[in-house]
């Protein structure tokens, strides 16, 4: 997690400068004045840190506290010193203790410092985890600012969520948000309002994401997701149709696509894009694809593509069940010899209940001429509770066709 970046040395030198000028005629800086020698250890102390020496910036910190240990100023001085090192070194344990020190001693210090140093002290903690610390810290900070920064907002929010105060977290990300917009933030939003059910806020996010980058593939999924998590399947087949045009598609996302358009009574267009995904190599040809090609074409009242597809699928599946599906569309399609054959394949594949099974293939060979056949396979539908009464009386028919004969 990172919620701010190492404090930089010009920190150092524009607190120096302000010593330095602290030393002026005016009455109201005289208190904020410090000595030639404290100065020249500050001093020394950023030329160390100007070399990257944090190390000798800090014995030189340390060696300083006890010379000012009856000036509560400079005391303060040399305790912020040694935060801004400990937080350019990205020790934010140390750095926040010795905040926490110089905050003790706030009331020598000039308003405008203390401010700064309570929203420090809130960093270097959310970097610690001391989470509890930082909001405390943020508090008094906001009590304060008249005009806090998307960046202070971000962190508040930040910090609520780290403590899973969700709602306090989404409404100071929403500020930070407006003020300043910054994809990472928005993805934390957006955390919080998916965490939290609240679709539509995390539409609105999204459907921003994906303006401001409409390269990224995930807001793409993201916001079809979040459409049908809510139900609202034409937006998100509305959004998946748009993402194909600026985000390669991959298999699970043109499959889904393909539902879509099914769900939504648009079977061609579903038709065509598993047909093409399939030749381009975008899809598996496998059972499960063909199934679903062939389901598209049945949809569309194709029922020549349908069986080409699910005899397909029949085949790499070994399934008997789909053999009976492609037995039943010859049979409509008035292919009898081809049902037959087909109905042979399902009943060899195994039916749970084949008395049906038996019962349209008797009568595909029926259709045929196919005497013998149909009834073989009538008295076998005959031998069923669901299927004796149709049975018994295609018998009686065949009885008759071959008498007539």
């Amino acid at each position: 997690m990172t919620v701010l970046n190492p404090l930089s040395r010009s920190v150092m030198l524009m607190l120096l400068t302000f010593v330095a000028l602290v030393g002026s005629s005016h009455a109201e800086e005289k208190k904020y004045t410090v000595s030639q020698k404290t100065y020249r250890v500050l001093e020394q102390a950023r030329k160390f840190m100007d070399q990257g020496n944090h190390r000798a910036a800090l014995e030189k910190l340390n060696g300083l506290l006890p010379n000012v240990d009856g000036n509560r100023y400079e005391t303060a001085l040399a305790h912020q010193h040694r935060a801004y090192v400990y937080l350019e070194q990205g020790d934010y344990r140390k750095g926040l203790s010795a905040l926490e020190s110089t905050l003790q001693l706030a009331d020598t210090l000039p308003p405008d410092t203390v401010q700064n140093l309570r929203y420090n002290l809130a960093q270097a903690a959310a970097q610690s985890e001391k989470y509890g610390v930082a909001e405390n810290a943020l508090n008094s900070w906001f009590a304060e600012e008249k005009n806090p920064s998307a960046d202070a907002w971000y962190l508040r929010g930040l910090v609520q969520y780290k403590q899973h105060h969700l709602n306090r977290a989404a409404d100071y990300l929403q500020r930070a948000v407006a003020l300043s917009q910054h994809e990472n933030w928005s993805v934390l939003l957006l955390s919080i309002y998916l965490e939290q059910k609240r679709y539509r806020q995390a539409t609105g996010i999204l459907q921003q994401l994906v303006n401001l980058y409409p390269g990224k593939k995930e807001y793409w999924l993201n916001l079809t997701d979040v459409y049908l998590m809510s139900e609202s399947y034409a937006e998100a087949l509305a959004t998946l149709q748009l993402a194909q045009h600026r985000i390669e598609l991959g298999e699970k996302e043109i499959l889904k696509l393909a539902r879509l358009y099914l769900h939504k009574n648009i079977p061609y267009s579903a038709s065509q894009l598993l047909h093409k995904a399939m030749t381009d190599g975008r899809i598996k040809t496998n059972a499960a694809n063909l199934e679903l090609l062939a389901n598209s074409w049945a949809a569309a009242r194709q029922p020549e593509e349908e069986l080409r597809y699910l005899s397909r699928a029949a085949q790499l599946k070994n399934d008997g069940s789909l053999y009976q599906r492609c037995a039943q569309i010859l049979l409509r399609l008035e292919r009898w010899r081809e049902a037959v054959a087909m109905f042979d394949n399902a009943l060899a594949k195994g039916l749970k209940s084949p008395g049906r099974t038996y019962l349209l293939k008797g009568i595909a060979a029926y259709q045929s001429g196919q005497m013998q056949t149909a009834t073989n396979a009538f008295e076998q539908a005959g031998r069923y509770k669901t299927t004796k009464n149709q049975a018994m009386q295609w018998l009686g028919q065949v009885k008759t066709a071959k008498s007539a004969s």
